[in-house]
């Protein structure tokens, strides 16, 4: 399975990850480093370009296997944030999917439309039936994506995630593709 490129329609581009944009994603990673430290500490670590490196050659083998695909996004041709769907289950036509986006480019619908982008890739092209999206409980942001895409809370983990030195509770979003609305 290989990520392609997706259009969003609304200048965004959703281009799959490629090790030749580790500068970019470190430098983006690097200028939000307290912002995604609190809810991302894997895309916090990030920060280096070696490091950046390092996680796309990784991403690049992991969708070569069919493992997850993972996409940056582009606005105005900056680097402005990714996409990943991950623990892809082809058998039950289920996967995950999650996101970052810089805090210099939030609120501004890109994460929205982009992510809507990519579920209707997965519900046509992949053929899943179902979409999780997870968030530590006091993620509100994530939360109201997850609900302005139609997803239906399903429930709580308690204490499912370990940020920043302590147990937090999980919130489980799920969306099937007979209620995606793209």
């Amino acid at each position: 399975m290989k990520a392609i490129a997706l259009e969003s329609g609304c200048g965004i581009s959703i281009i799959p990850v490629a090790v030749d944009h580790a500068a970019v994603l470190a430098a983006l990673v690097e200028r939000n480093i307290d912002h995604l430290r609190a809810y991302l500490p894997l895309v916090a670590s990030l920060s280096s370009p070696a490091a950046a490196r390092a996680h796309l050659g990784a991403a690049l083998v992991g969708a070569g296997k069919g493992e997850f695909l993972e996409w940056h996004l582009f606005s105005g041709g900056a680097l402005c944030g990714a996409i990943r769907v991950k623990h892809i289950d082809a058998g039950n036509r289920k996967a995950e999917i999650g996101y970052f986006i810089g805090s210099e480019f939030a609120g501004k619908g890109i994460v929205s439309r982009a992510v809507r982008t990519v579920l209707a890739y997965c519900f046509q092209s992949l053929q899943l039936n179902r979409m999780e999206l997870r968030c530590a409980s006091a993620n509100e942001p994530s939360m109201r994506v997850a609900e302005r895409l139609g997803f239906t809370r399903e429930g709580v983990l308690r204490q499912a995630e370990w940020l920043d030195g302590v147990f937090v509770d999980e919130l489980v979003y799920g969306l099937l593709r007979a209620e995606f609305n793209h």
